[in-house]
């Protein structure tokens, strides 16, 4: 599926001569983003599977899935009180863009950075004003989900749209790779929402509610990546790192079980297991990727070599937040160290 689903290649969505739209429509096309009458658990499962096969070839195009799969998945736990059925099915066939744009909730929750979206009532809905300073899958009309604060410091969770009036591109990142994502910023001037653009009013419950497949289906990306590089050092592994090789495909196999067994049943999972599980997965990803440059030598430090577009993958693995560094407040802060 995979060699099909990224139509261009891997090097040159990172390098951003080519992006992943037609790789979103290609999947919307085999039915990789679900259908309204899927359960929930079966098709997280399916999902935390294909994002970790696209991961093993092209992080860009998993990356692009995986924003795409996360505004599914807040329509899915939160639907605004208007049926956005149509809009539904334009994410679920890839025609049009999701761009998720969560990232300052984790701050603003844990008390570490304040929400740079401002929100003032407008009838029964919202002006929007401020910035959104990075998302990804910002193209053409995308769908953007972001929270806002209120004037009496309460937080909502809204969408809009890319091409919605005073709404205007602050242009693409400069990106160490991953260039082909359309990751970028916006700037808000007064954007109207509607009240059928309100997901939740609640950003702590929102956020409760979909954490789970989002640290579930993060850990996939970094597994792909983690099945990348080992396979690419095993082509030239000498005898003596063989049993490093050994126990980091060893702890990859156990994340990925570990993985597998929290995406079929999330009953009962505390947040801390998903934490030291996406941990966990980043780590070995890292570790992997170390030992494939180890192995490779001079031609895996080629800025063009999969080689090196993987150390570029797997720097970025630990910024997606939550980030590495908030993972682990987090476990802190809930008074379990444990790794």
């Amino acid at each position: 599926m995979t060699t099909t689903v990224t139509g261009a290649t891997a090097d040159d969505l990172d390098a951003g001569r080519a992006d992943v739209r037609p790789a979103l429509r290609r999947l919307g096309e085999i039915g990789a983003f679900g259908a309204d009458d899927d359960d929930p658990t079966v098709a997280l499962l399916a999902s935390v599977r294909m994002l970790r096969r696209l991961a093993s070839v092209s992080l860009a195009t998993a990356f692009g899935a995986w924003s795409q799969r996360m505004v599914l998945e807040y329509l899915r736990c939160c639907p605004p009180p208007e049926p956005l059925t149509g809009l539904v099915a334009e994410l679920r066939a890839g025609t049009v863009p999701g761009a998720t744009a969560l990232a300052p909730a984790v701050a603003d929750l844990a008390g570490t950075g304040t929400l740079p979206v401002h929100a003032v009532r407008d009838g029964a809905g919202w002006r929007l004003s401020g910035t959104v300073g990075w998302a990804s899958n910002l193209f053409d009309d995308a769908v953007v989900v972001t929270p806002a604060r209120t004037a009496d410091e309460g937080r909502v969770v809204v969408l809009f749209r890319r091409t919605d009036a005073g709404v205007t591109p602050t242009g693409p990142h400069d990106l160490l790779g991953l260039r082909g994502t359309g990751t970028g910023g916006l700037h808000l001037d007064g954007v109207v929402v509607g009240s059928g653009q309100v997901l939740s009013d609640d950003l702590a419950g929102f956020m409760a509610v979909c954490r789970p497949a989002m640290l579930l289906l993060q850990t996939a990306l970094a597994l792909g990546v983690a099945d990348a590089a080992l396979t690419a050092a095993g082509e030239h592994l000498p005898a003596v790192l063989r049993p490093d090789a050994a126990a980091l495909a060893e702890r990859r196999d156990d994340a990925a079980r570990r993985l597998e067994d929290l995406a079929g049943d999330r009953v009962g999972v505390h947040p801390g297991d998903l934490a030291r599980l996406r941990l966990a997965a980043l780590d070995v990803a890292a570790e992997a990727v170390r030992l494939e440059t180890a192995v490779a030598g001079g031609s895996g430090y080629l800025a063009g070599s999969d080689t090196a577009r993987r150390v570029r993958e797997a720097a970025f693995l630990p910024v997606q937040a939550p980030t590495y560094g908030q993972l682990r407040r987090e476990i802190a802060a809930a008074g379990d160290g444990r790794r």
